[in-house]
């Protein structure tokens, strides 16, 4: 993450808004020297929001966690076998 004085931010706001969106760069806005401020992409923030609202489901980050377990152990099934399983 880049640290910018707010002075800068303000000098070269459309250039750090270009780089932020396409890069996916961050950057922490500084005032007085504290960090005051961040800026990140739309599809940083909209991921940010999904992901919060996705762990506010009772259940869903230990759901998320076995999913991870189930894949490291090959515990796996192929779409195929999902699909004759469910018709």
């Amino acid at each position: 993450m880049n640290t910018l004085a707010i002075s800068d931010v303000r000098a070269n706001l459309p250039s750090l808004v270009d780089k932020v969106d396409k890069y996916m760069d961050r950057i922490l806005i500084t005032v007085n020297g504290k960090p005051k401020a961040a800026m990140l992409s739309m599809k940083e923030l909209e991921a940010l929001e999904e992901t919060a609202e996705i762990l506010t489901i009772p259940g869903a980050l230990e759901s998320i966690k076995k999913g991870v377990d189930d894949v490291k152990r090959g515990r796996l099934i192929s779409f195929s076998e999902l699909k004759k399983k469910y018709k």
